[in-house]
């Protein structure tokens, strides 16, 4: 496990976001959802299970650089994951990373479509329109993991039928 080291964004303002983001293979997958829909328990059931990488918790700064959407931790929250009924952990990150998935979570199952639908998150940053292939899911399922795994290692240009 590599030491903790700071994350230097890209020189354009960052917008902060509440998510959470971890990387997996190097593709960034921006986590949102309201408060307690289980995006930092479930950023540690990705980093434990599938080698990913805390980006950043609670609080993410997003940038674009050369038509990408980019997530770095927040200052402050550097290396910091809260997991509920233990507090926080000190853990290794990375940042910025470019988003390649975004993921919505929901807080009832029945809300997650069987299927995705062509569906986006988008993020403005002066005046320009950034979209990552979004999915919507259910932290506590125990197959979202896997799910965002697979989604994360075989997208390329957005989701397809192959």
């Amino acid at each position: 496990m590599s030491p903790p080291r700071k994350a230097e964004p890209p020189n354009a303002k960052a917008e902060p976001l509440h998510a959470t983001a971890i990387s997996i293979n190097g593709r960034g997958v921006l986590l949102t959802g309201p408060s307690g829909s289980g995006k930092s328990g479930l950023a540690a059931r990705l980093i434990d299970a599938h080698g990913a990488r805390l980006i950043g918790d609670d609080r993410v700064l997003l940038t674009a650089q050369d038509g990408a959407l980019l997530a770095a931790p927040a200052p402050s929250l550097e290396g910091l994951l809260e997991l509920r009924g233990l507090g926080l952990l000190r853990l290794p990150f990375d940042g910025p990373v470019a988003l390649a998935l975004a993921v919505d979570l929901v807080a009832a199952g029945d809300a997650v479509p069987r299927l995705p639908e062509a569906c986006f998150f988008a993020h403005v940053i002066d005046g320009h329109i950034y979209q990552l292939p979004k999915l919507t899911l259910y932290a506590p399922d125990t197959t979202t993991p896997l799910t965002i795994y697979h989604a994360v290692t075989a997208l390329k240009d957005g989701f397809n039928d192959s």
